[in-house]
């Protein structure tokens, strides 16, 4: 995808830009993943 499609609208304006949407599916991985450390260590206890 080049640079200039980051800032254009993700499928509608209410959605924000494609830059937008790329870093919140970023940031919601992070969280699954940070979760499931969580539940793993809390059975191992």
């Amino acid at each position: 995808m080049p640079d200039s499609k980051m800032n254009e609208n993700f499928a509608d304006e209410k959605y924000g830009t494609y830059l937008r949407n790329i870093d919140g599916m970023i940031e919601h991985l992070g969280q699954i993943t940070l979760l499931k450390k969580i539940i793993n260590n809390s059975h191992k206890h």
